[in-house]
């Protein structure tokens, strides 16, 4: 069940057209709250507000803030914006959007034609923090000269709107376009799955380099198939299927306590073992000589050295492209210097992938 408490906005601490974070006056520890402008409208000193408080209580991943549920002070609020499509439908939080391919959209016509991913460079990560490094990667590699978009699932936090890295890449040039599918929604484009997402960014837009992920809510259970990045290996062979350059980003660490997340991740064993058909090229950076010899230890137990080819790339051009935008990533409140071979993977797997363009 919900937990929700009613609260009074002392103050706006940031705002933009989609997002306002607000310090409450509640009867809560945690007194920080973000509000959709898309579903709420916006937020003033003083309006008393209805909060949903659960994940804080909780004191989950995703409870670094309450999210407003409605505003006692407003009047009546008629619908915001465009589109006959419902996202989070069935629910209190139902809002319309315009889906690209619906038919009052002026790209309806062009969703007729059949997905062609020829050519069409995909990397596809289970974590929201790969997407920085990633794109400053590809844009740093190609001088800029390259078009990169980005397809959120709705496995993680649902409005984009949450994703300060998204915000980040916006501000710096480094990412073209965003499209939200399924109950996601807040991208610069929404599409109903991701099959017409990728038909939009591929054979509309014309992008050259197509990410896949998640929002930064993502969840895990300790299983080894109950963590939201599962999806992320049908959508990995869906499109090697349809001719794509399509590489699965691969999540490494020495620093995370959980044995499971050591090395290279069990969801990234797991996803290449058990649920990918196609044989997709996994991409390793250069590292200490006993760090790559548990990987490929790891990879030799799970079988996957025989399914899939193995290429080393350095990646540690990465540190160059993180230095020239000024960008300062962290995985898991980890940085660079606590947990390099993370991100030496994506520059690997951008070095190699850019090759096959």
């Amino acid at each position: 069940m919900i937990e929700y408490k009613k609260a009074v906005v002392e103050k706006i601490e940031r705002s933009n057209r989609v997002l306002q974070e607000v310090i409450l006056d509640i009867d809560h520890p945690r007194k920080k709250a973000m509000n959709y402008i898309q579903m709420m409208g916006e937020l003033k000193e003083g309006d008393v507000v209805l909060v949903n408080t659960t994940a804080c209580t909780l004191n989950l991943g995703t409870g670094g803030y309450h999210f407003i549920m409605g505003n006692f002070s407003a009047d009546d609020q008629e619908l915001l914006g465009p589109g006959h499509g419902m996202k989070l439908k069935y629910t209190p939080n139902q809002i319309n959007v315009l889906f690209a391919e619906e038919e009052t959209s002026e790209l309806h016509g062009f969703f007729y034609r059949d997905l062609n991913l020829e050519g069409k460079l995909v990397l596809v990560g289970e974590l929201h923090s790969m997407l920085v490094p990633l794109c400053a990667h590809l844009k740093y590699c190609t001088g800029g000269g390259i078009k990169v978009a980005c397809i959120i699932s709705d496995h993680g936090a649902l409005p984009l709107g949450m994703s300060k890295n998204i915000e980040i890449l916006k501000d710096k040039n480094l990412l073209n376009k965003s499209v939200t599918i399924g109950n996601a929604f807040g991208g610069d484009y929404e599409c109903v799955n991701i099959y017409t997402a990728l038909q939009l960014v591929a054979n509309i837009l014309n992008m050259d380099v197509i990410i896949i992920t998640m929002g930064p809510g993502i969840m895990g259970t300790g299983t080894p198939f109950g963590f939201s990045g599962l999806e992320l290996g049908f959508y990995l062979d869906f499109c090697h299927a349809k001719g794509a350059n399509a590489l699965y980003i691969p999540r490494i660490s020495f620093r995370d306590t959980r044995i499971r997340h050591r090395g290279i991740s069990h969801h990234f064993l797991n996803v290449l073992q058990k649920v990918t058909q196609g044989s997709i090229p996994i991409i390793l950076p250069i590292m200490d000589i006993q760090k790559l010899i548990y990987v490929i230890t790891q990879l030799k137990q799970s079988g996957l050295m025989t399914k899939h080819p193995v290429h080393i790339r350095s990646g540690k051009k990465i540190v160059s492209s993180l230095s020239k935008y000024s960008l300062n990533p962290t995985t898991m409140g980890r940085s660079l210097g606590e947990e390099s071979e993370f991100f030496y993977g994506i520059g690997a797997s951008v070095e190699y992938g850019l090759t096959r363009l």
